[in-house]
């Protein structure tokens, strides 16, 4: 907290990120959620970027840097959710479930959407995550009816979008059977 005390806002950031460097690795989890707290505190519009730098130090320690941020400052729930995924994408499942978890059923779509957003190559993980972990029982999460390209940083389709899905189906291609010459294991 000392840290932080004659530190203008905009710092708040790389002060957090220099104290998480600096700390052992073995308690690097635990000096980041201590950060994390501190930094929120003394400025909690700097959270989502809080967040961003924690996370990317300490990946494994994500879901739970993300899931207490959002309850130190909800107001920035979405920000919080996509920049901590973004920064450890190997945990974005669990990101979004520990997100779902300290917020409330409206929330859930937003928190959803934003980590969508934010690592879209691993929707599928997301969903699995989600599911299994049944956070969401109760709520609906639903998809976008939209391509990705359509789709504003938070997840929401974005009605001035000309991106859309195709109205017809591709061209089937057909193949006589054969080894491709051009394929990696070709003999």
């Amino acid at each position: 907290n000392e840290a932080f005390a004659n530190a203008p806002g905009a710092e708040v950031p790389f002060i957090a990120n220099k104290l998480v460097l600096k700390a052992n690795k073995a308690n690097q989890a635990e000096v980041a959620m201590e950060v994390l707290k501190a930094a929120i505190a003394k400025k909690p519009a700097a959270s989502v970027a809080v967040v961003s730098f924690i996370c990317s130090l300490v990946p494994d320690a994500a879901p739970s840097i993300a899931a207490e941020a959002a309850k130190l400052a909800p107001q920035y729930l979405k920000g919080i959710a996509r920049a901590a995924a973004k920064a450890a994408p190997s945990k974005a499942g669990e990101i979004a479930v520990s997100v779902v978890k300290v917020t409330n059923k409206a929330k859930h779509q937003a928190v959803y959407n934003s980590v969508v957003a934010a690592v879209p190559t691993l929707t599928s993980k997301v969903n699995q995550a989600i599911l299994a972990s049944g956070a969401a029982t109760g709520g609906t999460i639903s998809t976008a009816a939209a391509p990705i390209a359509a789709l504003n940083s938070d997840g929401t389709v974005n009605s001035g979008s000309s991106a859309s899905f195709p109205t017809t189906a591709p061209t089937a291609v057909t193949a006589a059977p054969g080894v491709d010459p051009k394929r990696y294991n070709a003999p």
